[in-house]
């Protein structure tokens, strides 16, 4: 059960309206030349199917660039084909949220196995925020076929932890605290959904306007990577860091899996764009 009084602390209200300008940066960032210098020296792919997730609001156009960096880099990307990661309900309640996700990642569940069985290979799934959520549910419930997945600033945690829970609260006219039993529900999707079998690269950043890293992590498993980049949350899928560690984790060899370790690419994690 959920702890009323401990709970990840969410993203400050001067993070969250930095989020538009870093994100123009980081976009501007990915076309100079040092970064493709950089993105140019990257492992190259293995050829695996590799499907994008787009986060809530957004569409196979919102993670389009970094397709087109996967597929130069030898992978066969895929878009989701779902159309607007956008529910025509209104969202009131995180119960309805929940609904919407199972519904979801039954659609992207369909696409998966039609994805693998053209290639005869499982996929690897990189989601950005919701889709994380979704890509992180269907690892543990089909991971016969998925290969990894990459969650980028995901809030697979306590959703208390965003900068969204007040506003969803807000929404709904509620004044109590917090509803037990909607985030219990919501914690599920990240622990009870059976065995989990998939490796999975979480990236985070501490200047995330939308999810805090208590909400993005799961902390102590042996096939869980967590990642700390400098991106915002809005730049996650164009930010020249990000595609690095990406490029980095799609080119593990599964059999001989190597955790990513900071101290190996201090020119690239630990530098602010």
């Amino acid at each position: 059960m959920l702890d009323k009084d401990i709970f990840p602390e969410p993203p400050s209200k001067k993070q969250l309206l930095k989020e538009l300008p870093c994100a123009a940066n980081e976009f501007i960032q990915l076309g100079r030349r040092k970064w493709r210098r950089e993105l140019d020296a990257v492992p190259e792919g293995d050829g695996h199917p590799v499907m994008t997730l787009p986060g809530f609001g957004g569409g196979d156009g919102s993670m389009a660039i970094l397709r087109r960096f996967l597929d130069k880099n030898g992978y066969q990307s895929h878009p989701w084909q779902l159309g607007t990661n956008f529910t025509k309900d209104r969202v009131t309640t995180l119960d309805s949220v929940l609904s919407f996700c199972e519904q979801k990642e039954a659609d992207i569940v369909g696409r998966l196995k039609a994805i693998a069985d053209r290639s005869g290979e499982k996929v690897s799934l990189i989601g950005w925020s919701l889709g994380g959520v979704y890509a992180n549910s269907i690892a543990q419930t089909h991971p016969e076929l998925v290969r990894q997945i990459i969650t980028l600033g995901s809030p697979i945690g306590d959703p208390r932890g965003t900068s969204t829970w007040e506003i969803l609260k807000k929404m709904n006219r509620s004044d109590v605290a917090d509803d037990d039993q909607n985030v219990d529900a919501w914690l599920q999707r990240k622990e009870g959904l059976g065995e989990r079998k998939v490796r999975t690269s979480i990236l985070y950043s501490l200047r995330d306007g939308a999810v805090s890293k208590g909400s993005a992590v799961i902390e102590n498993h042996p096939l869980v990577d967590n990642i700390q980049v400098s991106s915002s949350h809005v730049g996650f899928a164009h930010n020249p860091l990000v595609y690095y560690v990406i490029a980095n984790r799609l080119s593990q060899n599964l059999l001989n899996w190597e955790q990513f370790e900071e101290a190996r690419h201090p020119q690239i994690v630990t530098k602010s764009l």
